[in-house]
């Protein structure tokens, strides 16, 4: 009879050191995304009032080379894309959230006469597109003007809508789950 009750002791503790020993790693080392992960960012824009309800590439618009505005960097805990196109937003990445601040200021030659809220049917997105697959399954958004769609396990797409206030010194985070 003592052997029994030593044997199922023995038996929960090991079940019990097993079952919280595995959840602890998994909680400490999984986020959203990985650190050191390449990401390339790119912009569109769409609206029916500057492109016909086309969704272009940002040097379209500002007519440039192809591809000459996207850039790359490595996931950390620093801003990734500090001046962001042309000195526009900050965009900070990290294991857990996707935050963009407008660095423009309001006399800025390229933003200064576009800064307003953005009207119905307007799209600024920015692609992010990773070298690896990432663990997005979800997200929240501190700004109801702003979403995150999560096309593929390496590309999500911040789209900032109808409502944004598009002014200088605002800014956003998303929630990464």
């Amino acid at each position: 009879m003592k052997t029994l009750k030593l044997n199922l002791l023995l038996s929960a503790l090991i079940i019990s050191l097993v079952t919280f020993t595995s959840c602890s790693e998994d909680d400490s080392d999984t986020t959203p995304i990985m650190l050191g992960s390449s990401v390339t960012v790119t912009n569109t824009f769409q609206s029916t009032v500057f492109t016909n309800g086309a969704e272009l590439d940002i040097e379209d618009l500002f007519q440039m080379p192809a591809g000459s505005l996207a850039a790359t960097a490595n996931v950390s805990t620093a801003v990734e894309f500090p001046n962001y196109l042309l000195n526009l937003y900050d965009i900070n990445i990290d294991g857990n959230s996707i935050s963009l601040e407008v660095v423009a200021q309001a006399n800025d030659p390229t933003y200064g006469d576009l800064f307003r809220i953005l009207e119905a049917d307007t799209f600024d997105r920015y692609y992010l597109t990773f070298d690896s697959a990432q663990d997005v399954k979800g997200f929240t958004s501190s700004n109801p003007s702003v979403n995150l769609r999560i096309d593929s396990d390496n590309i999500l797409v911040v789209e900032i809508g109808e409502g944004y206030d598009f002014n200088p010194d605002q800014n956003f985070e998303i929630i990464l789950n």
